[in-house]
C-alpha cells in the first residue's frame, strides 16, 4: 500500500503535464476558435478542438509511465505497486477531466454556444443524453486514451524500442488494410449506420472491456520489465 501511495504522489508531482499543460493548450485552442468564429460569422461552427485534451492525456500517460518507472524502482518501489497507483491515478485524474468537461459543455448551452454560435465543449451525439451519460461517455474515453498511451509505454519498458517500433508499425499496416477492404467492398456506409444506431455511452461502455484487457498486458509487461 505504501509503495502504491508513492507512485500516486510521484504522478501528482507532474502537474505541469497532467493538469497545466492539457488544460492551457485547449483554452489556447478553445480562444482561436471564438477568434475565428468572430471574424468569419454566419452559421454554427463546429470544431475538433476537444480532442486536444484526449490525445495529450494519451502522450502524457506513455512518456510519465517511462519516465517515472526507472525513478521508482529506484526507492525499491514494487512492479505491481507502480502499475496499481499509476492506473488509480489516471482514474482520478479522468474522474476530474470529465466533470469538468461536463461542467464546460454545460457552460457552453447555457451561454449559448459562448454568444459566437461556437461549439467547442457541447458536440452532436458525443454529449446527446444527460449530464451523467456525458460524464460517463467523457470518463470511458479519457481512460481509454490514458490506458492506450501507459499500455505502449508499459510494452516499450519490457520490449525496448525496436520491438515497439515493429509493434506500432503492425497495428498501422493492420488497419490501414482494413480501412482499405471496406473502401473496397463499400462497407464505410453500413459501418457508419450501425454507429449511428448507437448512443455514445452505448459504444462507450464497450471500451471498457478494452481497457481491462490494456490494464493486464501492461501490468504484466511491467512484471517483466528491466530497469
Amino acid at each position: 500500500m505504501n509503495g502504491m501511495n508513492s507512485v500516486f504522489k510521484m504522478q501528482l508531482r507532474q502537474k505541469l503535464t497532467w493538469f497545466y499543460l492539457p488544460w492551457a493548450i485547449m483554452g489556447f485552442s478553445f480562444l482561436v476558435n471564438i477568434l475565428v468564429s468572430v471574424l468569419v460569422g454566419g452559421d454554427a461552427f463546429y470544431t475538433g478542438g476537444l480532442a486536444t485534451i484526449f490525445v495529450f492525456m494519451f502522450v502524457t500517460a506513455l512518456t510519465t509511465t517511462i519516465q517515472l518507472f526507472s525513478f521508482a524502482m529506484g526507492f525499491s518501489i514494487r512492479r505491481t505497486d507502480f502499475f496499481s497507483g499509476s492506473f488509480l491515478f489516471i482514474l482520478f485524474i479522468s474522474i476530474i477531466t470529465s466533470a469538468l468537461l461536463v461542467l464546460l459543455s454545460y457552460l457552453e448551452v447555457w451561454t449559448g454556444s459562448w454568444g459566437n454560435t461556437v461549439h467547442f465543449f457541447h458536440l452532436p451525439y458525443l454529449n446527446d443524453g444527460s449530464l451523467l451519460a456525458q460524464f460517463v461517455v467523457n470518463l470511458v474515453l479519457v481512460i481509454t486514451f490514458s490506458m492506450l498511451g501507459y499500455g505502449i509505454g508499459a510494452f516499450f519498458l519490457r520490449f525496448r524500442g525496436i520491438r515497439t517500433f515493429v509493434m506500432l508499425a503492425a497495428v498501422m499496416i493492420f488497419l490501414s488494410g482494413m480501412s482499405l477492404v471496406a473502401t473496397r467492398y463499400e462497407w464505410w456506409g453500413p459501418i457508419i449506420k450501425w454507429f449511428a444506431g448507437h448512443t455514445a455511452l452505448g459504444l462507450s461502455l464497450w471500451f471498457i472491456p478494452v481497457v481491462l484487457i490494456i490494464a493486464l498486458c501492461s501490468r504484466q509487461c511491467l512484471r517483466q520489465s528491466t530497469v
